[in-house]
This record gives structure tokens, C-alpha cells and sequence, in this order.
């Protein structure tokens, strides 16, 4: 993962037909862990992002190793990473079966 413009993006290394890709496209909400916290996210498609930026962040973050991520399935299997809108924390009411204790 990296932040290139204050969005998060990640390629998926082994492209489109990537399991890890196809269920992100297919759900289009999971969790990432960062650091020692679990965040619920949404994955969208990048479109025309950033692309040679995306690059670059990459290389800068991961060195020689990147060169893994830069071929061209890598590239079209690339997501952007948004978070997910907050739960609803409301309570609900729920009846009591209790009647007063004398």
C-alpha cells in the first residue's frame, strides 16, 4: 500500500485474476490492518489515477523490491483504498420482559 495525493492505493501483485483483487471487486468493502488497528475500508477502482505516481511511491517505500508490482498486471489490478462510512453506534430500544421487583 501507498499514499500518493492522500489517497491509499494498492496493486495486486499477480493482477486482475488474483484472488485477493477479484474478492475486493467483488465485495468492494474489507478490513486492513495497519499497525496494531483493523480499519473497515471500501476498494474502488483507480481509474486514470495517478499512475506514474503510484510508481514512484512504491519505489520510494519498497526499493529494488517494487520492481514486483510494476509490470503491467500488477498495474491494471491496482485499487484505490478509501475508508468505510462509520456503523451507526444508535441504540435500539428492545422491550423489557421484567415486570417491577417489589
Amino acid at each position: 500500500m501507498v499514499l500518493v495525493r492522500g489517497a491509499l492505493y494498492v496493486h495486486a501483485f499477480r493482477g486482475t485474476g488474483s484472488r485477493c483483487f477479484r474478492a475486493a471487486r467483488e465485495h468492494g468493502r474489507g478490513r486492513i490492518r495497519v499497525g496494531p488497528a483493523t480499519h473497515e475500508v471500501l476498494f474502488a477502482a483507480w481509474g486514470a489515477g495517478p499512475a506514474a505516481e503510484i510508481d514512484a511511491a512504491y519505489r520510494d517505500r519498497y526499493g529494488p523490491v517494487a520492481a514486483l508490482v510494476h509490470s503491467p498486471a500488477a498495474r491494471a489490478a491496482t485499487l484505490r483504498i478509501d475508508p468505510a462510512p462509520a456503523r451507526s453506534t444508535a441504540f435500539v430500544s428492545i422491550p423489557t420482559a421484567f415486570s417491577s421487583i417489589p
